[in-house]
């Protein structure tokens, strides 16, 4: 015979008769068999129809202590799961806990690592509840250290928002935030580290004396053992004011050394076109424009963010085309959020392409040339989305405001930079661009 016991099925007809008719009337008329675990039949069968018996009661009378008491005091294996019978025949929710396993009521139910369920005893003496990560975690289980400065992935936007600065005023109005990566060294904590940048950097104030959030710092999954800045959005002016930190350093942490941290900045899609779209994604994707994307990016494309042909491949702007809105258009224009260029968020563009830094001067030129791009590709025609004009623009009397670091950076990199320029007229952009943009 099977090592199961079969409750329903050749054992002691009378009594499993009667059991059945019990468990029939508690469930209505349901008669699918119920099997339990049978370990050595012939020596256990007694035992076997007192447990049957006895589970039939609690059945009938709706006592689903006295079950949980009957199956966690018992030898008697379930063929399948006990919290699934329990759950079948009482109006309830059991689980089954991954430590003791026990069979418990639903009360008692705690979720570790979010990932599976332990009681409440093996949770008092053998676990931790992360405040951080909103689940269990075992006492000596390091990798979930609590920490007071650094929150929980993509919390940031809670506390985060606008800044006001001069940038307000400007017709449209364009702002921008940030997010650095940077890893840790072993020897440091991450949660002291994240503290003394926040201390410095994370308030802001303004003339008026008001005070804002400008920065938090967050958990990445992507990072070994560090975390992400994540900045408000504002102008270069206010970024200008609280990035200066950084000319000091932190100790402990690196960023352009690691090959895991990015730096990412988004940039407001405030009075963007679709045509606008269009041309900053051909611009940074152009294949004549590579030194110059290299050279403000630090790295080539990676895995996060690609960099494609775009010029001879249009299947990207076909699809932006054909939808109905233009905020749906923008959002189409990459498949892919993982490309050097994101607009896929429904506010923002995301300049992935730039590889870390905790350099003060090489953040700031990366928020400049996004800005720029910004305003370069939306004044430029396509025929002119090049490395020349783009230089010639950053260097016009109008821009140099908006680019002293970008343009310090570039010439550090070996690039020609135009002497100071009168104003540089573009030819304007229509919208039969759209059609010619590939």
């Amino acid at each position: 015979m099977s090592k199961n016991l079969v409750v329903y099925r050749k054992v002691y007809d009378y009594s499993i008769r009667n059991i059945k008719q019990v468990i029939e009337m508690n469930l209505q008329g349901n008669q699918r068999s119920i099997r339990f675990g049978f370990g050595h039949y012939k020596n256990k069968k007694a035992e076997y129809l007192a447990f049957g018996r006895s589970m039939a009661e609690y059945i009938r009378d709706d006592d689903y202590e006295g079950a949980l008491d009957l199956i966690n005091e018992s030898y008697v294996r379930c063929q399948g799961s006990w919290s699934d019978f329990m759950n079948e025949h009482f109006s309830y929710h059991f689980f089954h806990c991954h430590d003791c396993e026990a069979i418990f009521h639903e009360d008692e139910e705690h979720n570790a690592y979010d990932d599976y369920s332990v009681c409440q005893h093996c949770a008092d003496h053998n676990y931790r509840y992360s405040d951080r990560n909103s689940y269990w975690v075992r006492d000596d289980d390091e990798d979930h250290e609590e920490h007071e400065h650094i929150r929980e992935y993509h919390t940031s936007s809670e506390n985060l928002g606008h800044i006001p600065s001069r940038y307000d005023i400007r017709k449209p109005r364009v702002l921008l935030g940030l997010e650095l990566e940077m890893e840790i060294k072993d020897s440091y904590s991450r949660d002291e580290r994240a503290g003394e940048l926040l201390d410095n950097l994370g308030s802001y104030t303004d003339p008026e004396g008001l005070t804002y959030d400008y920065a938090l710092c967050e958990h990445d999954g992507s990072l070994d053992h560090g975390f992400e800045m994540v900045t408000s959005y504002t102008g270069l002016d206010v970024h200008a004011q609280q990035l200066k930190f950084f000319e000091g350093g932190l100790r402990g942490a690196i960023s352009h050394d690691s090959d895991n941290c990015g730096l990412h900045v988004h940039i407001c899609k405030a009075d963007m076109t679709t045509l606008h779209g269009a041309k900053m994604i051909l611009f940074i994707n152009d294949q004549a424009n590579h030194k110059l994307v290299r050279a403000i990016a630090r790295r080539d494309d990676s895995e996060y963010a690609k960099i494609k042909n775009k010029k001879d491949d249009t299947y990207w702007l076909k699809d932006a085309v054909g939808c109905d809105t233009k905020r749906a258009q923008l959002r189409s224009l990459n498949a892919d959020r993982y490309e050097a260029l994101n607009f896929k968020n429904t506010n923002t563009v995301e300049f992935r392409l730039f590889k870390g830094s905790l350099v003060y001067s090489t953040i700031m030129s990366c928020l400049e040339f996004t800005y720029a791009t910004w305003f370069f590709c939306r004044e430029s025609s396509n025929k002119n989305l090049t490395t020349e004009h783009f230089l010639k623009f950053i260097c016009a009397n109008e821009n140099r405001a908006d680019t002293r670091f970008l343009r310090a950076y570039l010439k550090a990199k070996g690039f020609d930079l135009p002497e100071k320029n009168t104003v540089v007229q573009f030819p304007k952009s229509s919208p039969n661009q759209l059609k010619k943009v590939a």
